[in-house]
């Protein structure tokens, strides 16, 4: 089976779409959910009494803002190569 480099690349920048959708729509849900960003959410977990929920939550929300930035980071690269 043979794949052709630009079927391969299309494939490729498809799939990177998708992926950003997915993270893109999790960070929005964790954004509407707590009713604030994820930097002011981060910041009043230091200050409140310990609550796993909201723990579980973050450690979500910042591995989901870890993956959206090099997502977007990625689909950069692919658009000044093409």
């Amino acid at each position: 089976m043979t794949i052709e480099i630009e079927t391969a690349k299309k494939y490729y920048y498809t799939n990177l779409i998708y992926e950003l959708h997915i993270a893109e729509e999790k960070l929005s849900l964790f954004k509407k959910k707590y009713q604030t960003d994820f930097d002011e959410f981060e910041e009043s977990l230091k200050n409140q009494k310990e609550n796993f929920l909201k723990w579980d939550d973050y450690l979500e929300w910042k591995a989901f803002r870890r993956v959206y930035d090099e997502l977007k980071k990625n689909k950069v690269v692919h658009q000044k190569v093409h």
